[in-house]
């Protein structure tokens, strides 16, 4: 639909002259309306493909919210038990 509002050059398919004037708002607002829609459309769709992939993620990790996370001097300390 956003094609069929346009014409060669960018330009809107009913004119420029005085009395066309109502139609080309028309026109031009119907054209941003189905591209916003598109947009809106693309934007939920990307955000939704990312939560899943981020879901995958979490549980192949299998990160449980309620451990307690690893401070720089336990990791320190296990890789100078598991080197000696």
């Amino acid at each position: 639909m956003a094609l069929r509002a346009m014409s060669k050059n960018g330009n809107f398919a009913n004119g420029n002259d005085a009395a066309s004037a109502d139609v080309t708002a028309a026109v031009k607002g119907t054209a941003i309306s189905v591209v916003t829609k598109a947009l809106d459309t693309l934007n939920i769709a990307i955000r939704k493909t990312i939560d899943s992939g981020l879901k995958t993620v979490k549980e192949t990790m299998e990160i449980n919210l309620h451990d307690i996370p690893i401070s720089p001097e336990q990791n320190t300390l296990k890789l100078l038990l598991i080197t000696s």
